[in-house]
């Protein structure tokens, strides 16, 4: 019994201790279906990545039409479509 318990132990802390690459991050973020946030938003919810980390995966991923930017700098505000 204490080895499935080590088991299930070791198999949860690998799964939240992974690192999310730019795409798993943006297809998390999508599916909050929050309609409008920002840069700081975004970092809010992945608090290890870096600010320049976060402003390439919201540029990416109006890149590839998941949200639409509206504004400059730090004005910005992403709107998903």
């Amino acid at each position: 019994m204490l080895n499935v318990i080590d088991i299930s132990i070791s198999e949860l802390l690998d799964f939240n201790n992974r690192t999310l690459n730019e795409k798993d991050r943006l297809e998390y973020y999508v599916s909050l279906n929050k309609t409008e946030f920002t840069r700081k938003d975004y970092m809010g919810i992945f608090k290890d990545i870096s600010s320049a980390t976060a402003s390439r995966d919201l540029k990416k991923g109006a890149e590839l039409d998941l949200f639409e930017k509206i504004g400059e700098k730090n004005k910005t505000i992403y709107r998903l479509k």
